[in-house]
């Protein structure tokens, strides 16, 4: 968009709310990108501390090019406190096709919050972006993200991709799970 500034796709399920981050959201996204447990999965370590954490606020809140990559914070609905992070990148517009990623704090865990903001990305997706096939990259370990990919209709497709991703000075080889709109 030439000389214009898009304007931030905020939505709303049921019980959250998906916004562009603030300087707010430190605390909540802190408590997913510094815990180890899970992080595990991801391609980056953990944050060591909450300055650590602002730089990836401040980085996420100007992560808007609907062209390449959008991140939002997922906030509760009622605190508008951010407990989580869902994304889209690699986005190729000719392609139709892009990468989903996705985290929520431990301690919400269970209630079907990530199922409800991540179905809520895809069918962005899907309607505005026009996209027909989006990937998820995950850690063959990582058993609950297999689940609600799973649940969200993904499907297998391949891997592991060894070697994939660096994390200091280890690769992990995540596998690709894939939901294809009709």
């Amino acid at each position: 968009m030439t000389g214009q500034t898009a304007i931030f796709p905020g939505m709303v399920t049921q019980r959250l709310r998906l916004r562009r981050f603030e300087a707010k959201d430190d605390k909540g996204l802190h408590a997913c990108l510094g815990d180890r447990e899970l992080v595990q999965y991801w391609d980056f370590a953990p944050c060591r501390n909450i300055q650590e954490t602002r730089g990836w606020v401040r980085a996420l809140a100007k992560v808007a090019q609907p062209e390449d990559a959008i991140a939002w914070a997922v906030a509760d609905i009622k605190t508008d406190e951010c407990i989580g992070m869902v994304n889209y990148h690699h986005r190729e517009a000719y392609s139709r096709k892009l990468e989903i990623g996705y985290i929520l704090q431990a301690e919400y865990h269970g209630r079907g919050l990530m199922t409800e903001a991540v179905q809520k990305v895809m069918t962005h997706c899907v309607q505005q972006l026009k996209t027909r096939r989006i990937a998820a990259i995950i850690h063959p370990d990582n058993a609950p993200s297999i689940r609600l990919a799973t649940r969200l209709g993904f499907e297998f497709e391949g891997g592991p991709l060894r070697d994939y991703w660096r994390v200091g000075d280890s690769f992990m080889s995540p596998i690709v799970y894939s939901f294809i709109a009709s």
